[in-house]
């Protein structure tokens, strides 16, 4: 299959994603026609163009069996809680969403901010990387990358993925949501930069180490 195969076939699957997360819930809800709605779909397709870019530019992702987060037992069990709060989080928000009297300005610009953040991350993050954009798992060609982005922190991609998350409770205003989010990615997040950087030290020894004592795990100067 050619790359441009895979990456509309990848493309395919944001959308249905999209569809899931949002459209449904949206059309149920009675608010697809809101502006804020609209926003948070393009905003999905923005975010997530980047991994269609990689896979048209690069070729197709590893196998999800190959990611060392699903052949760790505690890792497995964290991502099917995961799989589920994000059911969650996306069909809460939008019911919350739908029963709001008014929405507060404020807090729909702070959610758009967060949200742009996130795609403006995410989207640096993969273009870095290139081709070593991938589950969690060791290629021939692997090498350590330390540059543009990875300067700064060593996660950006999981940093723009809890943005990206926070933004979108943040424009639908939906304290629930935001609180499931930041209680889930707190554990899914801390699980797979654990099992990513005992595997990336077993294979980049000293120099993983010393990048390490460099750089913050995923927020600049602080974690």
């Amino acid at each position: 299959m050619s790359n441009l195969s895979l990456a509309i076939k990848s493309l395919f699957v944001v959308f249905a994603f999209l569809a899931i997360l949002i459209a449904l819930p949206a059309v149920l809800f009675g608010v697809i026609q809101k502006w804020q709605v609209i926003f948070l779909l393009l905003g999905y397709l923005l975010f997530f163009s980047g991994n269609v870019w990689r896979v048209w530019r690069y070729g197709k992702l590893s196998k999800t069996n190959e990611d060392a987060q699903f052949k760790d037992f505690s890792g497995l069990v964290i991502l099917a809680g995961q799989f589920i709060a994000i059911l969650i989080i996306y069909w809460w928000a939008i019911y919350d969403f739908s029963r709001l009297a008014k929405t507060e300005t404020v807090w729909q610009v702070v959610g758009m901010i967060i949200l742009v953040s996130a795609i403006a991350i995410n989207q640096l993050a993969i273009r870095t990387l290139k081709g070593l954009f991938d589950c969690i798992t060791i290629k021939p060609n692997h090498h350590l990358v330390t540059t543009g982005i990875y300067s700064q922190v060593r996660h950006p991609v999981y940093l723009s993925y809890v943005l990206f998350l926070v933004g979108y409770c943040t424009i639908l205003q939906s304290f629930v949501s935001l609180v499931i989010s930041v209680v889930s990615c707190t554990i899914w997040v801390k699980n797979r930069i654990n099992i990513e950087e005992k595997m990336l030290i077993e294979k980049f020894g000293d120099r993983y180490q010393a990048y390490q004592h460099k750089t913050k795990k995923i927020i600049p100067f602080i974690y």
